[in-house]
């Protein structure tokens, strides 16, 4: 299994969608917002607001190479990454929501 890495932009919005979008298209929350914007605003966006707001957000330019704060990088659960075969590599120090975070490969 191959894993490609694209920008998320508005042309790829539906691939956005995808990934993080909830099954329920009216759903009150998911699209990883609550790590990106303020708890106002978080509560603010609901059901189709909130795809509207990161389709906004596919189409502002890419961030130039910089790298992605941590707090922003949240991708997933370990059993999400061991299903597609990626196996524990190492323990880590940081924590994330009382959860060890791990190095996995």
């Amino acid at each position: 299994m191959s894993i490609e890495i694209r920008p998320a932009t508005r042309d790829r919005f539906d691939d956005v969608a995808t990934m993080l979008g909830p099954k329920n298209p009216d759903s009150p929350v998911c699209w990883c917002l609550s790590h990106r914007v303020d708890y106002k605003i978080n509560r603010q966006l609901v059901g189709p607001a909130r795809a509207e707001f990161v389709r906004e957000l596919c189409s502002r330019a890419d961030n130039a190479g910089r790298k992605v704060d941590l707090t922003m990088a949240y991708v997933g659960t370990r059993k999400l990454f061991e299903q597609t075969g990626f196996t524990k590599a190492a323990d880590t120090d940081s924590v994330s929501g009382g959860f060890p975070r791990l190095d996995l490969r």
